[in-house]
């Protein structure tokens, strides 16, 4: 007789978590960066942990967004916790714009050192490819690549058509 006879398996990963993981898995191949949007008020609550595993050897950067419904004093907690896990981290408020533009400038340092590698190399004006990650409760961060690479000649229009791709991880 068979141990698992009578027994029933209960997948608890559901189907659009499985789907949504594999369509990470496969556009990280063409991406620069990891944007990882959390809640400021329970960053680790909101935290896919399967995430990390997922974006291992990329560049990451966390944005704490609702900063301002958030205790000052914990948020630089919170941003000293994943600076010392080695994890760049930046506090915005996406209902003011409130630290978007502290966000593309760490966004540009952080990609700096391949940018100027990529320029050496003949490939001038090269944008930035990221992917922003959050979870259902986290309301989404615009971030267009005209912005990031500083180009403020485009149309609104243009830039709405290049926006970065956004993934819901549905934690």
């Amino acid at each position: 007789m068979n141990d698992n006879e009578g027994k029933t398996n209960i997948n608890w990963y559901p189907g659009h978590m499985a789907k949504t993981r594999r369509q990470i898995e496969g556009d990280l191949k063409i991406i620069d960066i990891v944007i990882e949007l959390l809640d400021a008020r329970i960053p680790v609550s909101s935290q896919n942990p399967d995430i990390a595993s997922i974006t291992k050897g990329k560049k990451k950067i966390i944005v704490l967004n609702k900063c301002d419904l958030s205790n000052p004093k914990q948020n630089q907690a919170w941003l000293s916790y994943f600076e010392k896990k080695g994890i760049p981290a930046v506090l915005t408020d996406s209902n003011s714009g409130k630290g978007i533009d502290q966000c593309i400038r760490k966004i540009e340092s952080i990609m700096n050192v391949e940018l100027q590698t990529e320029a050496s190399k003949g490939r001038i004006g090269r944008k930035i490819r990221a992917m922003i990650l959050r979870n259902s409760q986290c309301r989404k961060i615009l971030i267009y690549q005209s912005n990031l690479q500083k180009n403020h000649s485009r149309s609104r229009k243009q830039a709405r058509s290049n926006q970065t791709k956004t993934m819901d991880t549905n934690q």
